[in-house]
Order: C-alpha cells, then sequence, then structure tokens
C-alpha cells in the first residue's frame, strides 16, 4: 500500500534537510578542519618586518610556498563562504512569514543573487525550506489516495463556477483579516454571502484571503471539511483577481485575492473526516458506502428484477407544496443573455446558432484531416474555444430540459436558459431579460453607435447575423449584412469578401449600391406577389408568401465620411425592419438616433420614451476581439474554410446547383448492386461481473448473459455511468455536476441518489450484495476497476495492439488486428444520446478507429497488394461506413478498392449513400470524390 501523502513529503522533506545540512556543515566545519590539518597556520613565522616580507617574497617560488599560498587563498574563500551564510540567515529569518506562505519566495530570492552568493543562499535557504515542509507539508496539494493498492492518473479539478440568476443580496466588501477561519454573514463581516431569493440560504461566500490563509483551512472553516478545497480551486481557478493574476496553482494564493466559495445550504461545521490540520491526508480516504435503507420505494423505479430490498431516493430539492407552486417552479424564467467571461456577451439565440454550427465544425474537422503516415496511437481530439463551448452548453440546456421537473426525478438540474427565438430572428441586447430583435434599430434617419462600447457591440450584432444563418441553413439566410471592408477588417478579420450573411465591399460608396438594389429587389418581389395575389385571389400580405418571394432585411454598417452623409440619409430614411437597417459607427447621420454605448454595453439614448420608462436599461450584446475570432474561426470551419485564409475562395451564399445525374450519379435506371455486408462480429467475451458498452448504445450485460440488463434505469443514470466509463481514472463530483447541469444546492444528494440507482441494480443482477460498483474516494468517483469492463477499455487497449502490429507484423496480420479492435466499437459513444459533453469524446474514438482503417487502405491500394487482403479492408471500411455514412474519406477508399476489383455498381452504389447524407447536411461531395465517378459514366455512356 502507498504511504500517506503527508507521510511522504515529510520523508522527502526529512532527506533534503539532512543532505542540505551535511553539506552545509562540511563547508562551515569541515574545510577549515581539511586546511588546518594539512598547512596549519600558513602565515610565515619569522616574518616581523616590511623588509623580511619583501625578501621573502623575492625569493624563488619553493614548493612549500606554493602549498603556503594555496592554503591562504582557502582560508579566503572559507571566510567569504562564512560571512555570506550567516548574511542569508539573517535574510531568512527575516522573510520567514514569506517562507511560510509561499516556498517560491526561496527560488525567486537565489535567481537575483550573484554566482558567488548563490551558493550559501541555496545552502542555507534549502535547508530553511526543507525544516518548514517537515514541520507543515503543503496542505492545498494533498490528494486522495486509491485503496487496495490501485494507481491511478493525477487529477484536477475544472468546473466553472455558476452564479445564480435570481435574486442576490451582497454586503459590503470584506476586509482582510489576520486569520483564515472566519463565518460568513450575510450583512457584515469577512465573507459576502450570496442568498437564494426563495428561500435565503447561503449558496455562495465572497472570501478575501488573508496573510497565511491556504485552501485547505479556508474549506475546514466555510465547507466543514478540509478535504473539500477543489472545489474553491475549480470554482475560481479561471477568475481574475485585481492584481491582474489568476488562480493558477493550488499552493499559492495571495492576500487580498477575493475567492467564491460554494456553501451548501446546510454547511453546519462539523467534525469531519480528515479535518485536523496537523494530519492532511495522512489516512487514505476509503470508499465511502453508503448504508442502504429498508424503507419502499414506489414500483418501476430501478431496482432489479430479484432485488429484495428497495432504497429511497434522497430529495433533490424541496417538495412542491401545492400545485401552484409546483407549477410556478416549472414555469421559472431563466436568463436570456450568456456571460462569456471578461466584456463579453451573448444572447442565447445567438449561442443557439452557435451550437448549430458546432455540428458542422466537428464534420468539418473530421472532413478536413489527413492521417499521417505515421502511427498516431493518441489522435488529435479536436477542442472548441471555451467561449463557444460555454454558448453551446447554455443553448443545449435551453433546448433540452424544458419539461416539467419530476416529483420522483433522481437529479434536479439548473434552471436552464430561456428558449432561443425563431431561426428568422437576430438579437440585439437584452431588457428587462428579454430578449430586443434587430427590429429596434430600423428607427426612421439610421442609428448611430457611439462610445467605448460601440465596436464590441457592433462586433456582437455582426456575429448575431451570422450564427442566424447556421441556424437556416441549408437554406439561405433571411438577415444580411453589408459592410466596407475596413470596418470589418476592424471587426472580424480573416473572413471572406463574401461569406454566408456577410458581404464585405471595397468602401462605402459599393455598400450603399448594394443596399440600393437591395431595395429595388424588394420592390420587383413585392409587385410580383401582389401581382401573383390578385391572379389567385389569395391575400397579398401573407407572411408565408412574403419569405418565400423576398430578399430579407439587409444591415448596412459602416463608418461613414462626409462624402458619403447625403446618400446614407436616403437610404436612412427608408429603414423599416423586413427590409433596411442603416447602422452608422462613431459619424452620427443628421436626423439619427444617437445611441451611447458604455463598456459593458449599456445603451443611453434620452431620445426613447422606452428607455426611460423601462426598470431596466437596453444591454447590447458585446465581444471583445479575442472572443470574436474563437467565434470566426468556429464558424469558418464549420463551412470547411481555413481560418484566417483570405486568400481561399469565399464560398457561394445561393444553394448549390444539383448535378447532373447523367455526369456525376448513377442513372436512375442502374440498379447498383448493393455491396455485402460487413461480417456480423460476434460479442466479446465478458471476463467481469458487470460490462458496460458504450460505443454504440449505452448498454450494461451481467455475468456473461447475452441479454442486456438495465432497460428500466432512468436516462440520468444513463449518462451518469457513460460519464464515468469516458474518464476511468475518475471524476471529481464539481465536473459531474457541471456536465450534468445539475443545481448547485443538489450536487450531493443528486450523486447519492445516482450511485443508489447504479447499486441497486447491479447488486440484483449480479448477486453481489456486497459491493460498491462506483466508488467513491473523497470527491472522486470512478467505476469499480474489479467488477465492472468497459468496451472503450477494450477498444483502446485492442488498438494500441493493432497500431504496434501494422509496424512489424505482415498486412494481413494488421487487417486481423484492427479488425479485433473494431469488434468493441459498436457505434458513436453513447449513441442515440444528445449528450453535449460526449462530442469530443465521440470525435476522438472516431477518429481512432477511420484512422486505423484508412492506413490499412492506403496500403491495400498500392500495387501488389493481394485481393484476399483487399477484400478485409473492404469489410472493415463498410463496417465503419455504416456507422459513419457521411466520412467521406471512407467512402473514397472504398470507391477506389471497388473499382479496382471490377465491381464498378457497389462503387457507384457507395458513392450515392454518401451523396445522400452530405445533402442533408447541405453541403457536396469533393471535387476528388465525383471525379471517382464521372469518368466511369462517361466512358460507359461513349461506349
Amino acid at each position: 500500500m502507498n504511504p500517506p501523502v503527508a507521510l511522504r513529503l515529510r520523508l522527502s522533506a526529512a532527506a533534503t534537510a539532512g543532505g542540505t545540512l551535511a553539506i552545509t556543515l562540511a563547508l562551515l566545519v569541515g574545510m577549515p578542519w581539511v586546511l588546518w590539518r594539512a598547512t596549519g597556520v600558513p602565515w610565515p613565522e619569522r616574518v616581523y618586518s616590511w623588509q623580511e616580507f619583501t625578501d621573502r617574497m623575492a625569493q624563488p617560488v619553493s614548493d612549500p610556498l606554493a602549498v603556503d599560498l594555496l592554503a591562504v587563498v582557502g582560508w579566503i574563500c572559507w571566510a567569504v563562504f562564512a560571512w555570506t551564510a550567516l548574511r542569508e540567515i539573517c535574510w531568512y529569518a527575516a522573510h520567514l512569514p514569506q517562507l511560510l506562505r509561499d516556498h517560491r519566495v526561496h527560488d525567486e530570492h537565489i535567481a537575483e543573487l550573484s554566482f558567488r552568493s548563490s551558493l550559501a543562499a541555496l545552502c542555507i535557504g534549502t535547508l530553511i525550506v526543507a525544516l518548514l515542509s517537515l514541520w507543515r507539508p503543503p496542505p492545498a496539494g494533498a490528494q486522495q489516495p486509491i485503496s487496495g493498492g490501485e494507481t491511478r492518473a493525477q487529477f484536477t479539478a475544472t468546473a466553472p463556477l455558476v452564479p445564480a440568476f435570481d435574486g442576490q443580496a451582497a454586503s459590503p466588501r470584506s476586509t482582510p483579516g489576520a486569520t483564515g477561519a472566519r463565518t460568513p454573514t450575510s450583512d457584515s463581516g469577512e465573507g459576502r454571502a450570496r442568498f437564494d431569493a426563495g428561500t435565503g440560504a447561503v449558496r455562495h461566500v465572497e472570501y478575501t484571503v488573508a496573510e497565511g490563509d491556504t485552501l485547505w483551512d479556508i474549506a475546514h472553516s466555510h465547507l466543514g471539511d478540509a478535504c473539500k478545497w477543489p472545489r474553491i480551486y475549480a470554482a475560481n481557478k479561471d477568475r481574475l483577481q485585481s492584481d491582474g493574476t489568476r488562480l493558477s496553482d493550488p499552493d499559492r494564493i495571495l492576500p487580498g485575492w477575493r475567492l467564491t466559495i460554494p456553501v451548501p445550504q446546510t454547511a453546519a461545521p462539523s467534525m469531519p473526516p480528515c479535518s485536523n490540520p496537523d494530519a492532511k491526508a495522512s489516512a487514505p480516504a476509503a470508499p465511502q458506502v453508503e448504508e442502504p435503507t429498508h424503507n419502499d420505494t414506489p414500483p418501476g423505479r430501478d431496482e432489479g428484477p430479484d432485488q429484495e430490498r428497495r432504497e429511497p431516493s434522497t430529495p433533490t430539492g424541496p417538495a412542491p407544496q401545492d400545485d401552484a407552486e409546483a407549477r410556478e417552479a416549472d414555469t421559472k424564467q431563466g436568463p436570456a443573455a450568456i456571460s462569456l467571461g471578461e466584456a463579453s456577451l451573448l444572447g442565447i439565440t445567438t449561442a443557439a446558432g452557435l451550437l448549430a454550427a458546432r455540428r458542422y465544425w466537428y464534420w468539418h474537422r473530421s472532413r478536413l484531416r489527413k492521417p499521417g503516415t505515421e502511427l498516431d496511437p493518441q489522435p488529435e481530439t479536436p477542442t472548441l474555444s471555451p467561449l463557444v463551448e460555454k454558448a453551446a452548453q447554455a443553448a443545449h440546456a435551453a433546448t433540452l430540459h424544458r419539461q416539467p421537473q419530476d416529483p420522483d426525478a433522481l437529479i434536479a438540474r439548473r434552471t436552464p436558459p430561456q428558449e432561443p427565438r425563431d431561426t428568422d430572428t437576430v438579437t440585439i441586447g437584452v431588457q428587462d431579460n428579454t430578449e430586443v430583435t434587430l427590429d429596434e434599430l430600423a428607427r426612421p434617419g439610421g442609428c448611430t453607435w457611439s462610445g467605448p462600447g460601440a465596436e464590441n457591440a457592433a462586433r456582437a450584432l455582426i456575429i448575431g447575423i451570422l450564427t442566424a444563418a447556421e441556424r437556416h441553413r441549408p437554406q439561405p439566410p433571411r438577415v444580411q449584412a453589408v459592410v466596407p471592408e475596413d470596418v470589418a477588417e476592424q471587426l472580424l478579420p480573416g473572413l471572406p469578401p463574401q461569406f454566408t450573411a456577410l458581404t464585405q465591399t471595397s468602401d462605402t460608396a459599393q455598400a450603399i449600391q448594394a443596399a440600393e438594389r437591395h431595395l429595388i429587389t424588394h420592390a420587383r418581389a413585392q409587385d410580383e406577389r401582389e401581382a401573383s395575389a390578385e391572379a389567385t385571389g389569395a391575400t397579398a400580405t401573407d407572411p408565408g408568401t412574403a419569405q418565400e418571394t423576398e430578399p430579407g432585411t439587409l444591415l448596412l454598417l459602416t463608418a461613414p465620411d462626409a462624402a458619403h452623409l447625403g446618400e446614407l440619409q436616403t437610404l436612412a430614411a427608408r429603414s423599416n425592419p423586413d427590409t433596411l437597417v442603416v447602422l452608422t459607427l462613431a459619424t452620427a447621420l443628421p436626423g439619427a438616433e444617437s445611441w451611447h454605448i458604455t463598456d459593458d454595453g449599456t445603451t443611453h439614448h434620452p431620445g426613447t420614451e422606452r428607455a426611460r420608462e423601462s426598470a431596466e436599461q437596453l444591454r447590447l450584446y458585446h465581444l471583445t476581439p479575442e472572443a470574436g475570432r474563437d467565434v470566426t474561426e468556429v464558424l469558418l470551419t464549420a463551412h470547411g474554410e481555413r481560418p484566417r485564409l483570405r486568400v481561399l475562395p469565399a464560398p457561394s451564399t445561393r444553394p448549390r446547383e444539383k448535378h447532373s445525374e447523367a455526369t456525376t450519379d448513377p442513372a436512375p435506371e442502374d440498379a447498383p448492386a448493393t455491396p455485402p455486408p460487413p461480417a456480423v462480429v460476434p460479442r466479446p467475451a465478458q471476463a467481469k461481473p458487470v460490462s458496460l458498452h458504450v460505443l454504440g448504445p449505452i448498454t450494461l450485460y451481467a455475468r456473461g448473459h447475452r441479454d442486456p440488463i438495465g432497460s428500466n434505469l432512468r436516462p440520468e443514470v444513463h449518462e451518469f455511468l457513460a460519464l464515468l466509463a469516458a474518464h476511468p481514472a475518475g471524476l471529481l463530483a464539481t465536473d459531474i455536476a457541471d456536465k450534468l447541469q445539475l443545481e448547485p444546492d443538489s450536487i450531493q444528494n443528486a450523486l447519492k441518489n445516482l450511485r443508489r440507482a447504479v447499486r441497486r441494480a447491479l447488486r440484483a443482477a449480479t448477486g453481489f450484495t456486497g459491493q460498491e460498483f462506483v466508488l467513491l474516494q473523497g470527491e472522486l468517483h470512478k467505476l469499480h476497476p474489479e467488477l465492472v469492463e468497459t468496451d472503450i477499455d477494450q477498444f483502446s487497449r485492442k488498438m494500441k495492439q493493432a497500431l504496434s502490429v501494422q509496424v512489424k507484423e505482415t498486412e494481413s496480420e494488421a487487417v486481423s488486428a484492427v479488425g479485433e479492435a473494431l469488434a468493441h466499437y459498436r457505434g458513436p459513444f453513447a449513441q442515440g444520446r444528445d449528450y453535449l459533453w460526449a462530442d469530443a469524446i465521440r470525435e476522438h474514438f472516431a477518429t481512432q478507429a477511420t484512422d486505423a482503417v484508412l492506413r490499412l487502405a492506403r496500403k491495400a491500394e498500392q500495387p501488389g497488394a493481394a485481393p484476399g487482403e483487399q477484400e478485409s479492408v473492404l469489410t472493415l471500411l463498410e463496417q465503419l461506413s455504416t456507422i459513419h455514412p457521411d466520412h467521406e474519406r471512407l467512402a473514397q477508399h472504398a470507391i477506389r478498392l471497388y473499382q479496382a476489383a471490377g465491381r464498378h455498381d457497389a462503387a457507384r452504389h457507395t458513392y450515392t449513400r454518401l451523396k445522400r447524407h452530405l445533402d442533408d447536411l447541405g453541403v457536396e461531395p469533393e471535387p476528388a470524390t465525383r471525379a471517382l465517378i464521372a469518368p466511369r459514366s462517361h466512358a460507359r455512356q461513349t461506349r
């Protein structure tokens, strides 16, 4: 068994202190003793005057004289070292309080010294730091060891802070004190508490770090358990402090920093199992076992068919007292805006557009990626910007959790944001927790934005138009923007001149011409609609007919000069919410409404009565240049464009025309032969009591039976198991709560209910009544490695073996090894489940599987490949093409291998299947893919 963490730290500090003390004593005591024993006093005994000294120096240098001179140099060096050591002892004694708080003061001091003084400082400082560590190990670095001799990887809490949007009351700012043990209060004291508007219970505490504080001590004082310090670290690690730094190292917190402490509603200080500061992490945290109760629970919950005793679920929130309160809780309105960090705010409608672009982003990343010739056991997993991930997570929650709260639910999820507006709507800001649409800018005479926040607001407005076009794909966008190139380059650099709903012009004059052409097109469409209505007897103002025939709304955004003010004023007079919106930056048009925008997006336009009468002013969405660059890269990749490469040809915004079936697709009369289905691979043998399959549909098997178990488990339990299977090293409770969108006040109860549901089902299926299938080690949750096996572990292990075989063995053995690995890959991760957190994991395993087969396909296409190997590779290609029918690289290799084998009908069928799935995405096959089929069709027609 591994020794406790604190004991290991003390042993290491003791060894360091002993070694440094021996070296220091050797230099201070051993060096003069050696010099005394070797030469005695090097000064000549019979020299009593200056004349005798000069006569002695004039004599030839003899060996005794040389030894005496070297001894003199040695005594001088020792004296300098002793003086420097004494000076360093005084310095370290004066800076002992800083060393107690942060040991890196020692490293910074040595870095400032010269080479001559650094030796003594290194010896004295290392000795003092080791003695301090021996007396008090670094508390915030404590980890919770795994019992039973198991090892695991290092983990770090990464769950972000989720502030409450309901009513919150804050006390005055806290003042640093002399100790870290404080009690949060609502109106005074050292902590600032945030209260729930409905119950008045503390949810978060704002705490100011004092001299000598550690995360361990703060967690012990405010959370009642020092082992819960990762919660504080996770909630504050991305927070920008007043001095411009961030909490990047849990061992280092500085006085004056403000930390948000997630205090539970019932945070009563009790004696926790590891709350003794002198015994920090001195004993391994054994898995916690919840005692089962013997009360009956409603039938049909999560029990197995043979379970004899049932356990109730802990309520995740207060039970509704009556139907009116229940309906009020179900209709609780969430936020309409999403804060994206420093100086960025985005609306839920724009976030929904980013969520739509996210799907295309993953698909195009996979399409553009070409696996290299070298084997890559850990393929690159595409990662989105945290800003985009946060916005997509909010939009996903807004569309997913709209059903009323189930009183018997195992978990309570956070209140989701408001539902986004429809796909044709572009929002510009939020007022009274309601999104304001682009129609607010359609003022007669136009609108002008000025102030320090005008540029960030204009950037967010263009992003809102582009994301609305993503939600409207593959149809053309209903709202478009025309911007001069210099303004577009200042707001969103790197976009092509023509990109979805954005058109860039060379100057303001061309932008005005584009707006005039839009008005003419709009007028013609209206005339045609009226004429058609007269002929058919329909109503000319029918909204459905108008949307189909009219070109939509155009936003003209520019920073004009004096030469174009008159033309812009004429256009602005035609402003209409359904036709044209004219917006200028900094330069005001005659008769236009001026909006002054602050840094946080708040608008001041006293000419609007609505702004004066409203309880809350309009706050525009705003994005910093860095946030705009992150969103731009996602939008570009979602259309197959390389970010910031303006030399690439711009894609057309019009719907792509269908290619002639006679040139690219097989003729309708051709009946392409369906390729043989891939061989059915039997399910691998089960070695452990429980087998969890998540590559494909989430399925549980027990004791080797072929029939799955757990069909009556709730969806949240399946999501919990899939999350743990994807992280075999374990996850902290804060990470699980963030991914499952758990209500902050009910995290512990929700996780307890999930563990109970898993325990009930698996104990009933396996008969192991005394085992915990989900280990709880402090704040860490993980599947029991000896009781539960996952197809992820088996797939990863087999894939590593296959990669090594591809290097050393023959082609047939490599194909066989890859086939064994793909036997565990029965579909995408958590197939059929809409888990936003699973997208990156799903892409990672899909890339591993496809890269392995694509490497085999490249070798099979080379001259001299055996026909049997080509057939085996084709089987693997078809197996993966069934799982990923829109993967174009797989289809290309399959077509080439089918054509090499003379099976042209199967090649055409593969192309037809690919094109059908790409049409659903609104994209066309690559020219290289079309070229594989077109020459064959042309040759058949000429013959």
